[in-house]
């Protein structure tokens, strides 16, 4: 037998998926590095950032990795997502800043597209 899609099963699909949301919820953890018995002077920040709709389904898991020493913070890897328009934007960056992208998927996790990350914005300025 051949089951084909009918007009009216693809509405009430499309309309199940258009009455959901997505939020972004954003954990962070502190934690104090040791060598060997010793507390050092610096502290790790593991920044997760989850993306889920309103039936706590996950769409797009990052984790973005700080060193912070005293006052002065150095970045080992950046990723944080963004949500622009209904688009989740995944913002990527490392040691070379000539390699910094910016991904961008739709609502429902389906990759869309990938830019270069202008070097004059910075994340706060999308």
């Amino acid at each position: 037998m051949n089951k084909s899609k009918s007009s009216r099963d693809t509405i009430q699909n499309e309309e199940k998926y258009s009455n959901e949301s997505i939020q972004l919820k954003t954990e962070r953890v502190e934690k104090k590095r040791k060598s060997l018995f010793w507390k050092l002077p610096h502290k790790k920040i593991i920044i997760t950032d989850r993306v889920i709709t309103t039936d706590r389904k996950l769409i797009v898991k990052t984790r973005s990795i700080h060193i912070c020493s005293l006052d002065a913070c150095d970045t080992r890897k950046f990723r944080r997502i963004k949500i622009i328009k209904n688009e989740i934007w995944i913002f990527r960056y490392n040691a070379d800043p000539e390699k910094a992208i910016i991904k961008r998927y739709d609502s429902y996790g389906k990759f869309l597209s990938t830019e270069n990350w202008d070097q004059k914005k910075s994340f706060e300025d999308y």
